[in-house]
């Protein structure tokens, strides 16, 4: 993985002067400190082998005895499953591939899956870190009433909440959230890999790129911190030049889902105390021709960050198409799609518009991995820089204690 900044230095007092970016350098020791003081286990879920074998273990247990495969969770607990399976199966994986996977993420999506799946055939995994989250035991005791036990495996907290008594009571296969791991932060950890591992996915392989990206986090040279370099460049837009929006725009569909991911990953963990950035998130090259606009003519207030895949298979245009058309003849679609970002790239420069490029050789677990954990060291840092804690949501408990206060 590369983190290209050619495009944001050139724009020159539009954007960032190399040596202002290298001099935050001198921050990241104290960073890293300040960090490790927080006591986050994000960072060493690569390195937990034992966590791989037991989900191994639970997925030797229900491996081929099901068509379908439901996940029960909402916010952290849905989004980096989504993520992980449209990456690296496709994004149409549920057309034709076995076993089917589907997210239930939100309440009203209950009497669609109803229309889709055979129960019977269907494993649920229900998870719920604290086993209290109002919308996942409300679909889990839905779906209680239709299914035997045997249709179910738990993630949830190692010691308490309710999710955890029950799987006791009933001898429901668990796996564990570890304690120190919040949500938005556990895709690399039993809520996104049980899921992934079912799907043909080499979970292995995901954390052997996000160890490497690890790796590099610790590191206190600039150059090899790209995520530090990530959080420098957002932040230092955001104080210089009152840029609050950052656009993830991946040129892939196959991306469009990390990028939804990101976009909780920014908001719950750097929202707090008035500051923040905002998220959004973008498609190449779908969104050339809707937000784009407003990208180049509209308000000096986004960083555009882009993904670019460099290889991917990808079928050919027929040459003998017409002279009118002769400029597109034999070229893969695939290498349309990233003349076009490097054309859309252009035209941001063009309007003095930041933007940064973020290029992966290719899709596969490693990289996803890689890209995964890159995301989530720059939210450390970001936190820093703001002189927050990334890692809470005081302002998402409180809707939840709002919630339980009316449904009481």
């Amino acid at each position: 993985m590369k983190l290209i900044l050619d495009s944001l230095i050139g724009l020159g007092a539009d954007g960032l002067h190399l040596a202002q970016l290298t001099a935050e350098g001198s921050k990241i020791p104290a960073f890293l400190d300040r960090f490790f003081e927080r006591d986050q286990g994000f960072l060493n879920l690569p390195k937990t082998k034992s966590q791989v074998l037991q989900i191994k273990q639970v997925a030797e247990k229900v491996r081929g005895r099901f068509k379908y495969i439901v996940v029960l969770g909402i916010g952290g607990s849905a989004l980096g499953v989504t993520c992980l399976m449209d990456a690296l199966k496709g994004t149409y994986w549920n057309y034709s591939g076995l076993p089917r996977l589907f997210v239930l993420d939100n309440l009203d999506t209950v009497s669609e899956i109803e229309k889709i799946v055979d129960l019977d055939k269907t494993l649920f995994i229900v998870i719920s870190k604290s086993g209290m989250t109002v919308e996942t035991m409300a679909q889990y005791f839905y779906f209680r009433d239709k299914v035997s036990k045997e249709n179910f495996v738990f993630i949830t907290d190692a010691e308490g909440g309710e999710l955890r008594r029950i799987g006791e009571e009933f001898g429901i296969p668990m796996l564990t959230i570890p304690e120190n791991v919040g949500g938005r932060f556990s895709v690399l950890s039993p809520v996104g890999l049980l899921p992934a591992l079912l799907l043909g996915i080499d979970i292995e392989e995901i954390l052997a790129g996000a160890e490497n990206m690890a790796n590099l986090f610790t590191s206190t040279e600039f150059e090899i911190n790209l995520p530090f370099q990530m959080a420098s460049i957002q932040y230092l837009l955001e104080w210089n030049r009152g840029i609050d929006i950052t656009v993830l725009m991946p040129y892939s569909s196959r991306l469009y889902a990390l990028a939804d991911w990101y976009r909780q990953l920014l908001a719950e963990s750097i929202g707090k105390e008035g500051k923040g950035l905002s998220p959004m998130r973008a498609l190449g090259v779908t969104d050339q021709h809707s937000v784009l606009q407003l990208f180049n003519e509209g308000p000096k207030d986004k960083l555009v960050c882009f993904i670019e895949v460099a290889e991917m298979d990808s079928p050919r245009i027929p040459i003998n198409i017409g002279d009118e058309f002769n400029h597109i003849g034999g070229r893969g679609f695939h290498e349309l799609m990233n003349i076009e970002k490097i054309a859309t790239e252009n035209a941001m420069n063009e309007y003095k518009k930041p933007n940064i490029t973020i290029k992966i050789p290719q899709i596969n677990e490693r990289e996803i991995g890689e890209m995964i954990m890159f995301f989530e060291c720059s939210i450390a840092f970001l936190g820093e820089y703001y002189r927050i804690n990334a890692f809470d949501q005081p302002g998402v408990e409180l809707g939840k204690k709002i919630t339980r206060q009316l449904l009481s």
